[in-house]
């Protein structure tokens, strides 16, 4: 388990039924704690490391990841403008394993309309009915866990190099300005990356890059080849195999079906 030299950030155990956060935290790092509720967390402007005592992901921006109640975990940003959008809810499991969920555009909806308008500290029918509404449409709306669940750093120089991959997709990126930029030699940066990624620097890059990929083919003003070049990709082609090979269809075809 990692023990950031970022501040230490409080977590409240018991939150009322419902309750929706949107906050600016930044840099943080939290104690392994737990709440009573069902967590369901999103990361803007940035990625959230995420650790359980038998598992670790990393949530990319706007990606969803549920932390089910009572489950000790420990929550990481290295983003300066790191925001968390959460809701805590009271009810059964429908999945008792930390997952991640891709974006999810009615999801976000529910949630600004829930900040926007429910008032638990009364008891407000609207307020009642709508949370027991969202609560039956959750397990519907996170049907398909996302198919590239990516393990998260276990080190502070690790999370740190993740990070500065994460923001510079768009550009290109090779072992040797990595290695150069964090003092590690090449093989060691080669073979620390494995052994806590469980993959190679090029197997996350090129990982990111889909995930990076699936969001903004969600904005259909955008042609193919300006989200290829937005991910860090010279070829559409090239692009559409790889992301063919990943998912079992073309990006043009993903995106009719959005």
């Amino acid at each position: 388990m990692p023990k950031s030299a970022i501040s230490v950030f409080p977590c409240a155990k018991t939150f009322r039924d419902g309750t929706i956060e949107l906050s600016e935290y930044g840099q943080f790092n939290t104690e392994m704690h737990f709440h009573e509720q069902v967590q369901l967390l999103s990361p803007t402007n940035g990625t959230l490391f995420v650790y359980t005592e038998g598992n670790s992901v990393c949530v990319p921006n706007n990606f969803y990841v549920l932390i089910p109640a009572r489950v000790p975990h420990k929550l990481i940003s290295r983003s300066p403008r790191m925001v968390l959008k959460t809701i805590f809810l009271d009810m059964g499991l429908f999945n008792d394993t930390l997952t991640v969920y891709p974006p999810q555009e009615l999801l976000d909806h529910f949630l600004r309309f829930g900040q926007q308008h429910w008032n638990l500290n009364t008891n407000d029918s609207m307020t009642q009915t709508s949370i027991e509404a969202f609560k039956s449409m959750l397990p519907l709306l996170l049907a398909k866990p996302f198919q590239l669940q990516i393990s998260a750093a276990q080190s502070d120089k690790m999370m740190a190099i993740c990070t500065f991959i994460l923001e510079n997709l768009t550009n290109k990126l090779s072992i040797t300005q990595l290695a150069q930029k964090f003092n590690l030699s090449e093989r060691s940066l080669f073979r620390q990356f494995k052994e806590e990624l469980q993959m190679t620097i090029f197997q996350f890059i090129k990982q990111h890059r889909l995930l990076k990929a699936l969001h903004l083919l969600e904005n259909k003003d955008l042609q193919i080849a300006q989200i290829v070049y937005a991910i860090g990709y010279d070829s559409v082609s090239n692009f559409s195999n790889l992301f063919k090979e990943y998912f079992g269809i073309s990006p043009q075809h993903y995106r009719t079906n959005l």
